[in-house]
């Protein structure tokens, strides 16, 4: 039989709960933040088998409490500035996070390769 992408997918496990067993993420059995997290760790995931330049993310801490949202953010952080010495040309990648809000008092706003416009 011929697939198109139409048949293609992928099935992401999380476990937000110490007791839970491993799931498919679902929206069905998943909040949207908990989606939002799952989304945003697979990307920075990817950057260490399939490197790019740059990852746009649009209003991905939408839906996130705040203890996951300041979680995501200073991982984001820590993997866009980490030391790219075993990085393939150097470089880490750079993501672009759009938000219409961040959290005030972001501990790692004041790394000096993070921007804020």
């Amino acid at each position: 039989t011929k697939s198109g992408f139409s048949e293609w997918g992928i099935h992401i496990k999380v476990k937000y709960r110490h007791a839970n067993a491993l799931q498919i993420l679902s929206p069905h059995i998943h909040s949207g933040g908990e989606r939002s997290v799952a989304t945003i760790m697979y990307l920075m995931a990817l950057q260490s088998e399939l490197p790019s330049p740059f990852r746009c993310v649009d209003e991905i801490n939408q839906g996130m409490d705040e203890i996951f949202e300041r979680k995501v953010f200073s991982r984001v952080v820590t993997n866009s500035c980490e030391d790219a010495k075993d990085a393939p040309d150097d470089h880490t990648g750079q993501y672009f996070l759009i938000t219409p809000k961040l959290l005030p008092n972001l501990e790692d706003m004041e790394n000096e390769n993070v921007t804020v416009l």
